[in-house]
């Protein structure tokens, strides 16, 4: 049983349904490990440049103030976390119990407005992707099958994003306070074995709210280098909580979290 013939009946059912290309068959914990070796990977990276920066900049005439910035356009940030929609029914929870998603994203703002050591205020647009497998069920029993149920979808987002670093920047207390709000479209497709029951397009308002730790506060030496070299004025890990309401099409609802790394550059 499609999460969409309790939902959404008149969407789609599988006795119209047409072949198609399997999706992504891997099990939640080959997905799980997989997504977070590359995310340990990012880290790993960051954490040897760092150290090669140190090396070459850890001397006593660093500033102690980031006077040396070069100018600042853009922010980039890197996110992973869980990713249960709500669809207006228990129908999801039961098909997908075990797999959380792991929604993948990236998010890109451009610097609008900038008061110095104060605030950001950003554009930003997002991409991410999550999926989801299951045990497929018969629409009359609703016993197991045996065949796998898929479930996939790519959020795209549209935000404005006010960033607020008087306190790393002034105060040197290395926190970062962000605010977001904009609007999100979910691109998804139901799948249950070879046959796709429905696709479409959802979407709503997404609002967040992020707390990051200050990067440079630990190493000012590495905090140049990345500057000098590669033109990173700031790094900063984080954590997000946030949430979506769509009100056309599927309801992908969901208030949850994620965690990354973020630069501005």
């Amino acid at each position: 049983m499609s999460i969409l013939q309790e939902s959404h009946s008149s969407v789609g059912t599988l006795s119209g349904s047409k072949p198609l290309r399997r999706g992504s068959c891997l099990n939640p914990m080959t997905r799980v490990v997989s997504l977070c070796f590359w995310l340990i990977v990012v880290f790993f990276c960051w954490g040897a440049l760092v150290d090669v920066a140190g090396a070459q900049y850890r001397d006593s005439d660093t500033p102690s103030s980031k006077s040396y910035d070069s100018p600042e356009r853009f922010a980039l940030e890197l996110k992973i976390g869980p990713y249960v929609p709500e669809v207006g029914s228990d129908r999801f929870e039961e098909i997908y119990r075990d797999d959380s998603g792991l929604m993948l994203a990236f998010q890109l703002d451009v610097v609008a407005f900038r008061l110095k050591d104060i605030l950001y205020l950003n554009a930003a647009g997002g991409i991410g992707y999550a999926d989801y497998t299951g045990p497929a069920r018969d629409v009359d029993t609703d016993k197991t099958t045996g065949e796998e149920a898929n479930f996939d979808m790519i959020p795209l987002s549209l935000l404005g994003v006010l960033r607020c670093d008087a306190l790393a920047r002034l105060l040197e207390i290395p926190f970062i306070f962000t605010g977001k709000l904009g609007y999100i479209w979910f691109i998804w497709d139901d799948e249950k074995g070879n046959a796709d029951i429905a696709d479409g397009i959802s979407h709503g308002l997404l609002w967040a709210a992020q707390i990051a730790l200050d990067l440079d506060f630990f190493d000012r030496g590495a905090a140049r280098m990345l500057d000098d070299e590669w033109g990173i004025n700031h790094s900063f890990i984080f954590f997000e909580v946030y949430g979506t309401n769509t009100y056309e099409g599927l309801p992908l609802d969901e208030t949850t979290w994620s965690a990354g790394l973020g630069f501005v550059m």
